[in-house]
């Protein structure tokens, strides 16, 4: 009697399976038919899950297949298919379980709120209304409209003009913060010229983490609207772009829903659509724990990129759901909050183990403890070539327990600010503002060190050093130039240029190869200046010693970060980024050396 039952439940099973196989074949995305995690997709996972419709065992943990919460027929039809047709196994369901789920078809935004009351600046002709991203019926809307609040402004990122703009977008954005794995959304795009409809990862300098402003990292799935059978792929690594691929979809992505998605690894992006992988890039990818965004929106000034934008309203791009699936080697979602307890936590490790801070030492600046010490901040002129900056003090100062030196725009207030070519000894007007700390007393012989975390940019110079000059007057007499230099380039910051003048005359320019990038984290650098030698270390370690004439008058000491101008075959044509900033946790001087 048991036997015939199973036999009568099991041709039910079947049947349905193909009732609901010809409503549902290849409807399902990216299936992972390995239910028993056995590491095969064979026929076993049909048998077990068989048994599992029979209650003669229990479901196997991937069994909930289309993540209904039930293990059913429509589960055993998705396997089958999944296991006959693995190529075919596409379209609108996510793989579940995931590690992050919002199921906007069922009125779950899940971490995702709406951006609202902002704006990106240039090209986005829009500011961010929360009523342009809401959840209807059975999926998201982003919807582009007009702009109806007057007071909204943004910043044109080039000329750094005021302009307010024309529309209002709408965009969506995690409370968390995702490292390495797959990422994949149901969208139906815009076809309009002139927009863009999006789904991405994004992290930058507004992401502020113990003090740290994150770097521009970001993972691109970009549909125009000019031409929504293509779709544009990108990312960007410390605010470098330039990686731009156009993917043919074969379809019309405003048509119908598709899946479109990533899969984040350190060392490789590889994007898909439907399932299928379509696109893979390799190199320095992003490092940066980043929140999951969609946004759709109107360009100004990228008619080149996105067609001229022609004023049409009420476009809306739709969303049915996000996955996320970690990475083995990736950390857990995090809040902003969490990602600052672990970043305290593992500053408060780094600075018992490796911060080496000299305590005793003659002379203490700890910037950690929000303390300046003897250092004061530059204010009001300029260097003159090869320095593309004045210093203002609001480029130096202490922030978050971190002496902060950035290179910003420059300020309209000092137009008048100018500097000489120290060639043609004309006068010319610096085009931006730097940053610089320097002390009040001058100090001579003994070992220098500082905690530094320096920019990379090309074009730019994080330093720590020891100077003075004729501007420098004791005793009625003006100083010779004399300087030790610990200076790291922008273009490369692997590398730090150590070098030295003793009276003006310069030239002992040595490059030491780090074995890390020193815009990553806090590392030390130091020298020890003695009558006849200089020895400079990099975290307690000897690196290089330049013996011979070398500089005798007492200087001080200094740190300062700015951009370089006519000085393209030293460091790099300057490419205008501003909001670059070099941290340092202090400085300290020991009269008796190491």
């Amino acid at each position: 009697m048991k036997t015939r039952t199973m036999r009568r439940a099991a041709a039910f099973l079947s049947a349905s399976a193909i009732c609901l196989g010809a409503v549902q074949i290849g409807a399902f995305a990216r299936t992972n038919t390995d239910i028993n995690s056995d590491g095969q997709s064979n026929v076993q996972d049909v048998r077990d899950m068989v048994s599992a419709l029979l209650g003669t065992s229990g479901a196997p943990q991937g069994s909930d297949l289309n993540g209904d919460g039930k293990v059913n027929a429509k589960d055993l039809t998705i396997l089958k298919h999944g296991l006959l047709y693995p190529e075919q196994a596409q379209g609108r369901e996510p793989n579940l379980p995931a590690t992050m789920y919002s199921n906007f078809r069922a009125g779950d935004a899940g971490d995702f709120f709406s951006s609202a009351g902002w704006t990106n600046g240039r090209p986005f002709d829009c500011y961010w209304d929360k009523t342009n991203s809401q959840i209807k019926g059975d999926h998201l809307e982003l919807r582009i409209d007009r702009n109806n609040d007057p007071n909204i402004t943004a910043e044109d990122y080039e000329t750094h003009g005021t302009w307010y703009p024309g529309y209002s977008g709408g965009e969506f954005r995690t409370e968390k913060y995702y490292s390495y794995g797959y990422y994949e959304t149901s969208m139906k795009a815009i076809k309009n010229d002139g927009v863009v409809s999006s789904f991405f990862t994004y992290t930058g300098p507004s992401d502020v983490i113990n003090g740290k402003k994150n770097p521009w990292d970001e993972i691109d799935i970009e549909i125009l609207g000019k031409d929504t059978t293509k779709m544009q792929i990108n990312y960007y690594r410390e605010s470098k772009g330039g990686h731009e691929q156009m993917i043919d979809l074969g379809f019309d992505a405003a048509e119908a829903y598709h899946t479109y998605g990533f899969d984040w690894q350190p060392d490789k992006i590889t994007w898909y659509v439907d399932g299928k992988a379509v696109g893979e890039m390799t190199g320095d990818m992003p490092k940066t724990a980043s929140k999951i965004m969609m946004n759709a929106w109107p360009g100004r000034g990228v008619d080149d990129w996105l067609k001229p934008f022609n004023g049409h309203t009420g476009l809306v791009a739709c969303y049915e759901w996000v996955t996320y699936h970690k990475a083995d080697n990736a950390q857990d979602p995090m809040t902003l909050d969490e990602l600052e307890k672990l970043a305290k936590q593992g500053q408060q490790g780094q600075e018992n183990q490796n911060n080496g801070m000299n305590a005793n030492a003659t002379m203490v600046s700890n910037f950690s403890a929000g303390q300046a010490g003897d250092f004061f901040a530059s204010d009001g002129w300029c260097n003159g070539r090869p320095f593309d900056c004045y210093w203002t003090k609001n480029n130096a100062a202490i922030r978050n327990n971190l002496l902060e030196l950035n290179i910003n725009a420059k300020d309209n207030q000092h137009n008048d600010i100018y500097g000489e070519d120290y060639e043609t000894h004309e006068k010319w007007y610096p085009n931006y503002s730097g940053g610089e700390f320097r002390t009040n007393s001058f100090y001579h012989y003994g070992y220098y060190e500082t905690s530094m975390k320096a920019i990379k940019n090309d074009g730019v110079v994080s330093s720590f050093f020891t100077y003075t000059g004729p501007s420098d007057v004791v005793n009625g007499q003006k100083n010779p130039w004399d300087e030790i230099d610990i200076e790291i380039l922008g273009k490369d910051t692997t590398k730090v240029q150590l070098n030295y003048y003793r009276d003006g005359k310069g030239g002992h320019e040595y490059m030491y190869d780090l074995g890390f990038d020193a815009s990553q984290d806090f590392h030390r650098y130091g020298f020890d200046w003695q009558p006849d030698h200089i020895t400079w270390y990099v975290d307690g370690k000897e690196a290089y010693t330049m013996w011979g004439d070398v500089p005798k008058t007492p200087g001080k000491i200094m740190m300062n970060a700015w951009p370089g101008r006519k000085v393209d075959e030293w460091l790099k044509p300057f490419n205008g980024r501003t909001g670059l900033t070099a941290y340092y946790q202090w400085v300290t001087y020991n009269k008796d050396g190491r």
